[in-house]
Formats: structure tokens, sequence, C-alpha cells
């Protein structure tokens, strides 16, 4: 049943991104600006944050248990929905995506950096001065994302239930929304921690979803001994090497094509998002496979 309930919350949750709000990271984002100050130099202290983390885990933890012993048991399935759904989903980036894919056609950058700037970090928004610069970091930002909503968030449910998908979506989200910069940085170290194994096995998913040949070329050698790599960084160079077309290389495209660069925009996202996807049935397939051996009930 754990299976047809994500199944069932995946479907629900692709057919939501389509608003334009920005779901869970906005709610919790204007909850924490609510949170009181803290003295000067304990900024890197975010005891509070943690505490939030705990609580919240705990607290579906033990719903969970204490529905699955009693009489209440089918109870489950609905929390394990609400769950999902509410720990997944990107909503806010279907259409401004649409628009960059326009206006790089158009060859208006001004636009384009209009349209996806508030989608990138803060720290890296300053670096988009060239339309190359700009797609590479769009396109490493919006691998990154997909993978924390939802592979990460469907990795650990598999692994703990309900309370380890809300534990890995809010560590990301306490990450990235943390009101003060300097107590971010547990969290990111917190994150690392939980992506490292489903950020490899996304990256082998790339290579059987996309190019074997060329992901073998690059990526495979990465996946044990860059230790210290973020998983955004191999992600990309993973997504990089599964596609051709040098669709995550705009430099190498703008020489290979240079009569197709006015659509190299919206056609390289489009490879991206196909991947994405073409993984994500791989990780169903296995699933299933899973369900059916009864190894995910």
């Amino acid at each position: 049943m754990g299976f047809l309930i994500l199944l069932l919350a995946y479907v629900v949750r692709r057919l939501l991104d389509g608003s334009v709000n920005e779901g869970l990271d906005a709610r919790l984002r204007h909850r924490l600006a609510r949170l009181p100050g803290v003295e000067a130099g304990r900024e890197g202290r975010p005891l509070a944050g943690f505490a939030i983390l705990i609580s919240a885990v705990l607290l579906v933890g033990a719903v969970d248990v204490w529905l699955g012993r009693g009489r209440l048991w089918m109870l489950t399935w609905p929390l394990d929905l609400v769950v999902l759904i509410t720990m997944m989903g990107v909503p806010g980036w279907r259409n401004p995506l649409r628009a960059y894919g326009e206006a790089w056609r158009r060859g208006d950058l001004a636009a384009a950096w209009h349209h996806v700037n508030h989608l990138l970090p803060a720290e890296t928004r300053g670096l988009a001065s060239e339309p190359r610069e700009l797609h590479v970091l769009l396109s490493r930002r919006f691998i990154q994302v997909i993978f924390e909503h939802y592979f990460l968030v469907i990795f650990w449910y598999v692994l703990l239930g309900p309370a380890g998908a809300i534990g890995a979506r809010l560590s990301v989200a306490l990450r990235d929304h943390w009101p003060h910069p300097a107590g971010r940085e547990p969290f990111a170290r917190l994150v690392h921690l939980l992506a490292w194994i489903p950020a490899r096995g996304l990256s082998i998913t790339f290579g059987i979803a996309g190019d074997l040949g060329g992901w073998m070329g690059g990526a495979r050698r990465r996946l044990l001994h860059q230790t210290r790599e973020t998983a955004s960084e191999l992600l990309f160079e993973s997504a990089n090497g599964a596609l051709s077309s040098y669709s995550l290389d705009p430099e190498r495209f703008a020489r290979s094509h240079p009569d197709e660069w006015p659509d190299y925009g919206e056609r390289s996202l489009r490879a991206v998002r196909d991947l994405l996807n073409r993984s994500m049935f791989v990780w169903i397939c296995g699933l299933a496979l899973l369900a059916i051996m009864g190894l995910f009930t």
C-alpha cells in the first residue's frame, strides 16, 4: 500500500506544481521570520531550528507508530499521503521557466534574468552576467531543487516513513530559509549527510535513463571519491554526462550548432526535465519491484 500512496502523492503533487504559490517554503519562511532574535555572536547556533526539526520528526513518527499499532491503523495511509503531498513539490517554477525560454529565444538576457532571478540562490545571482553563465546556474539549481524536493523526500520516506520525509524536507527548508545566514551552515552539513546516498543513487539513475556511455566517461569516477562534493555539483556533472548534444554545455553547443543557439535555453531545460522524468520512472519501477517482493509495504 505504501507504493500506491507514494505513486498517488507524486501524481497529485505534479498537478499542484502548476500553481503560482511557493508552497511549503513560503509558509516556513514567513514563520521563521517571526522567531525572536538571538544574542550577538550566537547566530551560528540555531538551536531553535533543530528543536523544530526534531519535534516535527518525533511527533509525526509517534503518531505513525501509534496509528499503526491500534485499531485505526488504516489512518496511516491518509497520514502518509498528506505528508508526501505537503513535503514534495516545486510550485512556482513552471511559468518562469517557460517565460525564460521565450526570452532566451528573443535574445533578451535582461528579460530572461528577470523571469528566473528569484529562483536562484541570493549568493549566485550576481554571477549570472552572461547568458551562458545564467543558464548553467539555472540548470544546476533546477536539478538540485527537483532532487531535494522529490527524490530526497522519496528516499527517506521509503526508509523511515513519513517521519523520514519530514526530516529530509525540513532540513532543506531550514538550510535555505533560516533567518540568520550564519546559522544555516549546520543545516547545510545535515542536508549534505542526508543527500549523500540518494544523490549517488540518482546519479547512477541518470546513466540508466540517459546516455550511459557519456555518464561513465566522467560521473562514474566521482561517486565515491569526491566525498566533499555537494549533491548539486555531482548531479549537474552526472546530468551533463548523461545528456547528449551538449545540453548542459552552452560553450560547446554554441560552437557546434550556432544556427540553433536561439533555441538552446528552452531546448536544454526540456532535456533536463525529460531526464529527471525518466529517472523518476526508473525509481518508481524499482520501488514497484520492492513492493512486489514485499520489501516496501
